[in-house]
């Protein structure tokens, strides 16, 4: 249930905000209904506002996000903030329409009503979520590792405030003497044994080694968990962080990506939908008929080579390509080489040309693939390569790609030693820390041109 109200709490909120936006609306043109002009625009300056107010509250903003430490007086600053930008796009929007007549009058009474009901409706979805989560909902599991004042601190300030929905198992680390009222777990090396499936945070205090605490974000990397440091503001980090309170207790989001953002995914899944049905639509209606035809006819076999991969926090899921090879037995556990007799004529041009991704598109679609993301790889080499990589499950953290910056930029096909898969899990790591949806259509592009050169590693 805490998970389904994670993904239903934004909509929620949204429909809230919608409410007092359209209610306002429509409160304030029912006292201008003599105006002929004014009914003439109506609908579509209701339209202009709804757009306005998700681009201004939703995409810009973000205000839906309502971290856990967050106080009242914050969630009624971010309302301010959005009703003012959201009412000066929409005074520009009265002046290239030509609707000065009025909208002084409408942008006065529509902007002192929002002004009132948007801080009282996000007041009252706060004290809402405080209230469900002091209730047990909506909460989320963690551990404090470090038995020292700042993790004690820490615990206190979580079991203060229950509407902040966090629930804290206990310490790990190495002591000598057990406080009763701080229950401890284990020391650090029983951390490294234990099973931490259920938690969503892990807190770690600045005191705790700088050995330890690169295996703690080792394991948190792999098992996709987030690390949450308790600074006393002598850390040095080089991974990207960002800075929160709760009760007084400073804490740092260690492992956070861009696209941990609900809004960030939204751009980028509406992206991948947007290409991929284009794709479909434009090129592979007649395209797939032609692949197919010419696959049937030169070997036996299926159209589409179906493998098991690893997606998203390691799921496995069904990757799907035109078949390039003839039937074999080792395609799951062997790189294609070069010269490599198991590839079919015309399936050498089609890896060369990268068209055997296409189907990938159906992948897309079915929300297991993105168009740019770390490139998934056969479960079996992939397990090959995470007990010999350090933090390469990272590149798990979100969904695979049919291409992503490594690959863009030439390092694809066949891998011979061992520092060729860590460049590329770099490359991967680099794109998840920095992406933009700008970035995607670099990598499209750079895709294409690469492509049109020929790259030798293409086989």
């Amino acid at each position: 249930m805490s998970k389904q109200f994670y993904l239903l709490f934004p909509i929620l909120f949204i429909f809230a905000d919608l409410s007092v936006v359209v209610g306002s609306y429509a409160a304030i043109s029912y006292f201008m209904d003599d105006a002929t002009s004014w009914q003439n625009k109506y609908l579509e300056t209701l339209l202009v506002s709804l757009f306005g107010w998700l681009l201004v509250s939703i995409l810009l903003f973000k205000d839906y996000k309502i971290g856990r430490p967050i106080g009242y007086d914050r969630a009624i600053w971010k309302s301010l903030r959005s009703v003012a930008l959201f009412l000066a796009l929409l005074s520009f929007y009265f002046i290239l329409n030509d609707l000065n007549a009025l909208s002084k009058y409408f942008l006065l009474n529509y902007g002192g009503l929002l002004l009132v009901l948007t801080p009282l409706e996000r007041l009252s979805v706060h004290l809402l979520v405080n209230k469900y989560r002091k209730w047990g909902g909506n909460y989320r599991n963690s551990i404090i590792i470090g038995y020292d004042q700042l993790g004690f601190s820490l615990y206190n300030a979580i079991n203060r405030n229950k509407d902040y929905g966090i629930r804290c198992d206990g310490f790990y680390g190495n002591t000598n003497q057990v406080n009763v009222d701080y229950p401890h777990l284990g020391n650090f090396d029983n951390f490294l044994t234990a099973n931490i499936d259920h938690l969503d945070f892990i807190y770690v205090s600045d005191n705790v080694s700088k050995e330890h605490l690169n295996k703690i974000i080792e394991i948190a990397d792999r098992d996709f968990k987030k690390i949450k440091l308790l600074p006393d503001f002598k850390t040095d980090f080089l991974k990207f962080y960002s800075l929160r309170l709760i009760d007084n207790i400073n804490i740092v989001d260690v492992n956070n990506f861009p696209l941990d953002s609900l809004a960030n995914r939204f751009l980028k899944r509406s992206f991948d939908l947007l290409f991929s049905i284009s794709v479909l639509l434009f090129i592979m209606s007649w395209l797939y008929p032609i692949i197919a035809l010419i696959i049937m006819l030169e070997s036996k076999g299926p159209i589409i080579f179906k493998q098991m991969r690893n997606g998203k926090s390691n799921h496995p899921f069904l990757c799907f390509k035109f078949r390039t090879m003839y039937l074999n037995d080792h395609a799951d556990e062997k790189w294609a080489s070069k010269n490599d007799d198991r590839i079919t004529p015309f399936g050498a041009f089609l890896r060369r040309t990268s068209l055997d991704e296409l189907p990938q598109l159906f992948n897309v679609i079915r929300s297991e693939m993105t168009i740019v993301g770390p490139r998934p790889l056969p479960i079996r080499l992939n397990n090959q390569y995470k007990s010999k990589i350090k933090n390469y499950s990272q590149r798990h953290s979100f969904k695979p790609g049919i291409t992503g910056l490594a690959q863009a930029l030439g390092h694809r096909g066949e891998i011979r030693e061992l520092r060729q898969i860590r460049n590329r899990v770099t490359l991967d790591k680099f794109y998840l820390n920095h992406w933009t949806l700008l970035l995607d259509v670099k990598i499209i592009a750079i895709t294409f041109v690469e492509l049109a050169k020929g790259q030798e590693s293409a086989y």
